[in-house]
């Protein structure tokens, strides 16, 4: 027997000596973060190493300002190498074909299909739906259930193929699974699409039974597939009879005779636009009985058009996305997980979890993700809470700005006391999203770049009137009066010439080539876990486009603040850093990013007691002007102007209010914004405080890096940055 892969994608595509596949976490759509998708490129060459080179989407159509034409990545491999890359698309939506072009040693090779394709950021920012990424390990429907209610299913998505058939006949209603209907095309070619279906008991099959909404005219197979991976039978489409049903269409099957149950049933279509496809239920049977499907999973999905509203959808008030694959396999990169406003997770995946996801995870939450793990009653020792609350069935940690909640229960349906406020959990995330500036006034007025935006014209109006009268009237008097009109030939052109100077003069004087950047974050530093999370925005405005566009590293995420509907379409490349190529930042338009870091820190204080005395070594990367510290019995101390790498003596400040009464970097970050506002802290800072903890201000940002690199000056660099610090040893005097 033919054995088929457990994996839900098709076998990698030949180039060579390379062989290139592609695969996503996750099916379905998603609407801020960056989504991901993993190339695994391999070299079976002994001796040649190859240039691979990633480009997506491979045709890009009706590209502008607002919009990604082009993400690249080039990689060397080695001789018998095998890597795994990752294509990281910014909260951009791209236009195209949903294909990935690949070119190996600089020459063209051919294209792969980007299984998620398509499915980020294609909605407003109004339509923003709450994501929820949900293990295998769990009860689909019932955590389904859990974050939407009975009746907040998302439409077109492969869970509605399951079960008995329910969807009214014709059209393309919600009730029945669709794959996206913008990806391919006749004309530029139809990626394949597949739904596989997992039936809870396996049985020998004799009839299958596929109900759709409208007659199905599709080429392609019906593979059935035991619990072992092995394929039972492979039947044609076309063989179906096909015959009218109260829901639709009814494509009835016949299978060869063979007594090894079957598990799993996969429909491959080939060649067939997908708006021709449309799957409600799939009932496989024998003499002894029949069963509809329990769990489903697909190329692609048509929820986005439910989502937001298209072909007369109502959005769903959550959105649940089944993991294509099981934890292990999950990415390693932090910024996958930022298109989701929850990850739920089982117990038992923790038992499963390698480290490098463990840690994307760990970075992800303390950045402001919300983690719900079913069947786990203590933390993760990894992940430091800085405080906790009792939830019914279970507790509420603050991890970083994040949240983890634990139900002692592994069944998500016990948790349905907490239902309400897992859904107000992922109403904020959204609400976060939705309340940041998104037009260029709201934008300049958080993180002021320029004084003003309206651009005063009197200057070059008093030019080009000057010019007008010296071309005009004044050349021609004085060339009658010379009896010199012919030199009108060579005057006109010179003056337009000098008028041209002038203005270039006078646009150099009134703002000069040099950029101006702004910086400004909160950074959430626990020196118990040597982990550092930021919450920024950063700001430029360019008298002249930059050559070298912005550079920042892999783990930074950017979100553009503000739209640019009239410019030109952006390009990134992910080769040697996270490379803002084209389109990001136009001379003499102010360009505006939310910004989120997450890792590794190396900056701390070290606290020490000499003789009483309470003394701090600054060891933030950056000179403090005021740091507020409170001890392990409330009391308030302060320090300011400490360079970087001095030593200093803290002093108590007894007139001041213990700390205690908002405390926690996520009060903090609600009180400053993301652009942070520092003079408000002058006499407010201890709010936020909890024992062990301080607030320092900076006289730079050593957390977010300035994208103009070696272009920006540090002179034309307005800098801020707050940090709130978790000591990791008590601080007594």
């Amino acid at each position: 027997m033919l054995a088929v892969s457990a994996r839900p994608v098709g076998a990698a595509d030949s180039f060579g000596d390379v062989s290139v596949d592609a695969d996503a976490m996750y099916t379905g759509s998603t609407f801020h973060g960056y989504a991901e998708t993993r190339v695994t490129l391999e070299n079976h060459s002994s001796e040649k190493s190859h240039v691979v080179t990633l480009y997506y989407p491979d045709h890009a159509w009706n590209n502008y300002g607002n919009s990604i034409s082009r993400i690249s990545r080039k990689v060397v491999i080695e001789p018998g190498a095998r890597e795994m890359i990752s294509l990281l698309q910014p909260p951009l939506q791209a236009l195209g074909d949903g294909q990935i072009h690949v070119d190996v040693d600089r020459q063209w090779s051919g294209v792969v299909h980007a299984p998620n394709g398509g499915n980020h950021c294609n909605n407003s920012v109004a339509g923003i739906v709450p994501n929820v990424l949900v293990s295998r390990s769990l009860n689909f429907n019932a955590t389904e259930k859990l974050f939407q209610g009975q009746a907040g299913k998302t439409g077109f998505t492969p869970s509605m193929a399951t079960g008995a058939p329910d969807c009214t006949p014709g059209g393309q209603p919600p009730e029945a699974w669709m794959p996206d209907i913008r990806v391919g095309s006749p004309r530029r070619g139809i990626p394949d699409q597949w739904l596989e279906l997992d039936y809870a008991t396996p049985q020998p099959v004799t009839t299958v039974k596929m109900f759709s909404p409208n007659q199905l005219r599709a080429g392609g197979y019906l593979n059935l597939i035991s619990a072992g991976g092995t394929n039972v039978a492979r039947i044609p489409l076309a063989a179906g009879v096909a015959s009218s049903a109260t829901t639709g269409w009814l494509l009835q099957f016949s299978a060869p005779t063979n007594a090894t149950p079957v598990k799993t049933v996969r429909l491959e279509f080939e060649n067939t636009p997908p708006s021709f496809i449309a799957v409600d239920a799939l009932e496989i049977s024998d003499a002894k009985g029949a069963q509809y499907a329990s769990d489903a999973r697909a190329s692609s999905d048509n929820s986005w058009s439910f989502t937001s509203g298209y072909r007369g959808g109502s959005p769903a008030n959550s959105q649940c996305l089944r993991a294509e694959s099981s934890v292990p396999d999950w990415s390693k990169n932090w910024l996958a997980y930022t298109p989701f406003d929850m990850v739920a997770l089982n117990q038992a995946d923790l038992n499963t979890i390698p480290p490098g996801v463990l840690d994307a995870l760990s970075d992800y939450l303390q950045a402001g993700g919300t983690i719900v793990i079913f069947g786990q009653k203590e933390l993760p020792a990894v992940w430091h809470a800085l405080a906790s609350q009792t939830i019914p069935a279970g507790n509420n940690f603050s991890v970083g700005f994040g949240h983890c909640l634990l139900f002692s229960r592994s069944d998500p349906a016990t948790a349905n006391n907490a239902a309400d406020l897992l859904r107000d959990q992922l109403r904020q995330r959204v609400g976060y999203w939705q309340s940041l500036p998104r037009d260029e006034e709201q934008a300049n007025q958080s993180l002021q770049i320029v004084g003003s935006l309206k651009i005063s014209p009197r200057g070059i109006v008093i030019i080009m009137l000057l010019f007008i009268i010296a071309i005009g009237p004044v050349n021609i008097i004085v060339l009658n009066r010379l009896k010199r009109r012919t030199w009108m030939l060579w005057t006109i052109p010179v003056i337009s010439l000098v008028t041209t100077g002038l203005v270039f003069v006078y646009s150099l004087l009134r703002e000069g080539i040099t950029p101006d950047a702004r910086i400004a974050s909160i950074t959430l530093i626990d020196q118990n876990t040597h982990h550092a999370a930021t919450i920024g925005g950063t700001a430029f405005y360019c008298p002249l486009t930059p050559g070298g566009g912005l550079n920042y590293e892999y783990g930074t995420e950017l979100t553009p603040l503000v739209s640019n509907e009239s410019g030109t379409s952006r390009e990134m490349d992910w080769s040697q850093s996270q490379h803002l190529q084209h389109g990001w930042v136009a001379a003499r338009v102010p360009a505006f990013f939310h910004v989120r870091k997450s890792g590794t820190a190396r900056e701390r204080l070290e606290l020490e007691n000499d003789n009483g005395n309470l003394q701090i070594v600054n060891g933030l990367g950056a000179g403090i002007k005021s740091l507020w510290l409170a001890d392990s019995r409330k009391r308030l101390y302060r320090a300011e102007k400490i360079p970087a790498g001095a030593r200093a003596v803290l002093t108590w400040d007894k007139t001041s209010e213990q700390p205690g009464s908002q405390a926690g970097p996520a009060a903090l970050l609600e009180n400053q914004s993301f652009a942070t506002h520092e003079e408000t802290l002058e006499g407010t800072a201890q709010r936020f405080l909890s024992p062990g903890t301080y607030i320092a201000i900076l006289d730079s940002n050593p957390f977010i890096e300035n994208g103009l690199g070696t272009a920006a000056k540090s002179g034309r660099t307005r800098q801020t940055a707050i940090v709130y610090g978790v000591l990791d040893a008590p601080a007594n005097p």
